[in-house]
């Protein structure tokens, strides 16, 4: 009997043992270099395991991987460009690049950021980068400082071409810790010009909030199937994952649904209305609640200021503030008292 115990027990420690070297080996999976097509036009990847232990390592490595392309690939990093020396934070990583960065041209800028970013970021304790030219923080055709970005800050960098890269500061609604209101996040992102910027708004909706403690409103599975625009007006077809809930910390339906609402609206010129569709069809209730079928406007109400309170209230104490207002002028004319200052 003793004799089976023992038998079992080595059995157990030897699948024991496997199970730890596969974890083991599941972690040491190889990193992704990104390069740039024979065109120039988009990203593309390649699949490389580094020997590096130390941070200093990896970084002279990789940067070094971005440097030679293999065959029909290019490298994001122009010889022009010089990367003169990194600065490492908690979570975030300063690259400092010479003047040259500032000569290419718009989609080659945006295709080098992306390429780093995304080939750097894979390294344990970067979250972000931030770009500098001769020590100071890059910025873009119109003056604007770009911040320090993650790999989700380039969208759509390797399907599909392009033919050009735009800048844009999106202007998102989440749900509040309460569930039935919204709080604002802002998001910098670079885009193709082939997207609708409404598509990347929702989209980004999709993909959930950075800020903590904020509900995600729209299911991270749904998929935008169509989205329109003509006369001011945004419609919008999206699968039936867009009728579910969050898997966590869910919203009520009006709430999400204007959570898109107020998004668009707020961040895409020209747009003042939302239209939705599921599958095509626009007669249906969302999450058996809201019906489709009509124009959706934005609405202020739902919105949290920065002290916690509503727009509604805000605007309730500024309309009796106005009164009183009212009310010093009027007295003040009169000669009279108001508040215990003469007047």
């Amino acid at each position: 009997m003793r004799g089976k115990r023992r038998l079992a027990w080595l059995v157990l420690a030897v699948l024991l043992l496997l199970c730890g070297c596969s974890s083991k080996k599941e972690q040491e999976t190889g990193y992704t270099v990104y390069y740039v097509n024979e065109t120039g036009t988009q990203l593309t990847e390649e699949s490389y395991k580094p020997s590096a232990e130390t941070f200093e390592e990896m970084m002279d490595e990789l940067l070094g991987q971005l440097r030679v392309p293999p065959a029909g690939k290019q490298s994001a990093l122009p010889e022009s460009v010089k990367i003169s020396g990194y600065e490492r934070g908690i979570d975030a990583l300063r690259i400092d690049m010479t003047q040259d960065f500032y000569s290419l041209d718009n989609i080659q800028k945006v295709l080098l950021q992306a390429a780093v970013v995304k080939t750097i970021s894979q390294i344990p304790g970067v979250a972000k980068i931030m770009f500098t030219v001769n020590s100071q923080q890059i910025v873009d055709d119109h003056g604007e400082l770009i911040p320090a970005m993650d790999a989700e800050s380039f969208i759509d960098t390797k399907e599909g071409g392009i033919n050009s890269y735009q800048y844009a500061t999106l202007t998102l609604y989440f749900g509040d810790g309460s569930g039935d209101g919204l709080q604002q996040e802002t998001r910098n992102v670079h885009y193709s010009s082939n997207m609708m910027l409404e598509r990347v708004v929702v989209e980004q909706l999709i993909r959930g909030t950075e800020e903590k403690g904020l509900l995600p409103v729209l299911s991270d599975t749904a998929k935008i199937l169509n989205v329109n625009t003509k006369d001011g007006v945004c419609t919008i077809n999206l699968d039936g994952e867009f009728d579910k809930a969050p898997a966590s910390g869910s919203v009520d339906a009006r709430t999400a649904l204007y959570a898109v609402v107020n998004s668009i609206c707020a961040t895409c010129d020209g747009i003042s209305g939302v239209k939705f569709e599921i599958n095509g069809q626009k007669d249906v209730l969302f999450r058996g609640e809201m019906e489709l079928g009509e124009l959706y406007v934005p609405d202020q109400t739902l919105l949290e200021t920065e002290d916690g309170s509503g727009t509604e209230e805000m605007s309730q104490q500024e309309a009796q503030t106005e009164t009183q207002k009212e009310t010093q002028t009027e007295s003040a004319g009169n000669g009279g008292t108001v508040a215990g200052v003469s007047m």
